[in-house]
């Protein structure tokens, strides 16, 4: 059994990519309102440090690839001995970071209980992620719920910016040809692997839609700097009508100002990527396409905002199959 008095200084670790991150976010308050006199850090990967660093309930951030601990197990086993935890929520399965845990002497270790190297934590959650019968948010409250059943399940998310973020992301657009307070809507085209995507021909007609039957939006593309050229090919199918009214801003944009981005846009457009969960965060309107596939369906990894409209292909997991009309009469809800 778990002390609560005795947990003073709580690690909850997720060091994938940034959806999986945000989906863990709902653990920090949990674990706040258990443990109400505790500090708590998070351990992630250093690109999305610039997104929650100074996020609500996180007293530290630490980046397991920072330049001085990178790639040096020793060093890494070093820091989290010397930060004295009394309790770790390791959510993403990983020997290494099962080991660093145990061998740095945290007495209160939580994690997976179905994998070779469980025997690495002292308290377990049993289940089986893959069945993907729940959503990703829910597994991860679950860790803490398996041990205080009063955990609430409550999706709380509380990302925050301010006043000077705005105004350095302001005029950053402004030489973009975009105010932050026009109307646009966000397209995000790219998935970077991590799910089956709409083609790219597919978001050019439904673009090509979008600005047809809302002249007064614009419409912003975005993505990473290696998804440059599928957004270009996007455009390039779309024609010169439009010039003036489509903004490209992949590969310009870091994790904040992406936030920010989203937080001021009227409707936000995606596969199932990392910068939806940002939207779903921010309770945005949102409109995803998800594959049926059971393990990237949309039961599991869903974004989680009361204003949203999940696609899934009508012929099993063909993207293709997926309607411009279908996407353009969900729109009209939100525009």
């Amino acid at each position: 059994m778990i002390n609560k008095d005795e947990v003073k200084n709580i690690l909850i670790s997720r060091t994938d990519r940034l959806g999986d991150v945000i989906l863990t976010l709902p653990l920090i308050p949990a674990a706040k309102r258990i443990f109400s006199n505790a500090r708590l850090s998070f351990l992630g990967r250093e690109y999305v440090k610039k997104l929650i660093h100074d996020y609500e309930g996180i007293d530290e951030f630490i980046s397991i690839d920072s330049e001085d601990i990178s790639g040096s197990f020793s060093k890494k086993l070093k820091l989290i001995r010397n930060k004295k935890f009394d309790l770790v929520i390791n959510v993403k399965p990983e020997f290494d970071l099962a080991l660093l845990f145990y061998l740095s002497g945290i007495k209160y270790r939580i994690g997976t209980g179905y994998r070779w190297y469980s025997f690495l934590y002292n308290y377990k959650v049993y289940e089986h992620r893959k069945v993907s019968d729940k959503h990703e948010s829910e597994y991860n409250l679950n860790l803490l719920g398996n041990f205080f059943p009063d955990t609430e399940n409550k999706k709380i998310f509380s990302f925050r910016y301010s006043g000077e973020d705005k105004n350095s992301f302001r005029e950053k657009m402004l030489k973009d040809n975009l105010h932050p307070l026009e109307n646009y809507i966000i397209i995000h085209p790219g998935s970077s692997g991590s799910a089956m995507d709409l083609p790219a021909y597919r978001f050019s007609e439904v673009i090509g839609l979008l600005l047809k039957k809302y002249p007064d939006q614009k419409i912003v593309l975005t993505g990473l700097n290696n998804e440059r050229e599928l957004i270009a090919r996007i455009i390039k199918n779309i024609g010169n009508e439009s010039k003036g009214r489509i903004i490209d801003l992949s590969g310009k944009l870091d994790l904040r100002e992406l936030m920010i981005l989203i937080d001021n846009s009227k409707l936000f457009i995606s596969n199932s990527t990392g910068p939806i969960h940002i939207a779903g965060a921010l309770n945005k309107n949102i409109i995803g396409f998800y594959p049926n596939e059971e393990t990237m369906s949309s039961t599991r990894w869903k974004p989680l905002s009361d204003n949203c409209v999940i696609i899934n292909p009508s012929q099993s997991n063909n993207m293709e199959s997926i309607d411009p009309e279908k996407i353009l009469s969900s729109a009209e809800k939100y525009l």
